[in-house]
């Protein structure tokens, strides 16, 4: 009996967002891990995450990333209709086919808001800037850095 799929019309692993675009670069570079971190590419949306971590200053919104980048890919725009999440051939399916939405497939409706509410509990508004880092920015008012205290002195 074959196994119900991570996300249904995708023929690929479970991966994360991060982890899907360093799928999608390694593909995009024939399959060279080498050539990843090579990458001339420094106006694709992928280059800050292509070595599966997010470079210093890069957005940390990869959904929302992930999303632009399908619109500008997928056939007159039409994200939901892409058909790129199945094997055809021998090309394996796109590895960021799965969060061509914006939103990941792994979490219902119900799970995203009772995170949102949790988010906006502790963080505040969901106005706010989200591309701001956790707040280690230096504060000129107060002097201070955003780095922990040097203890034992």
């Amino acid at each position: 009996m074959k196994a119900k799929p991570a996300v249904p019309g995708y023929d690929g692993p479970r991966k994360t967002a991060l982890e899907s675009i360093r799928l999608f670069c390694i593909g995009c570079m024939g399959g060279s891990f080498a050539l990843v971190s090579e990458c001339p590419s420094v106006g694709c949306a992928f280059h800050a995450y292509r070595s599966g971590v997010i470079e210093a200053g890069a957005s940390r919104r990869l959904l929302k990333i992930i999303r632009a980048y399908c619109d500008g890919c997928a056939l007159g725009g039409d994200v939901a209709g892409c058909k790129a999440g199945k094997i055809y051939l021998d090309l394996s399916p796109c590895p960021i086919w799965p969060f061509r939405s914006g939103r990941s497939p792994y979490y219902s409706a119900e799970a995203r808001e009772q995170r949102r509410a949790r988010a906006i509990s502790l963080f505040g508004s969901a106005t706010q800037e989200a591309d701001s880092g956790p707040g280690f920015h230096g504060n000129a008012t107060t002097g201070t850095t955003g780095h922990p205290a040097a203890s034992g002195r």
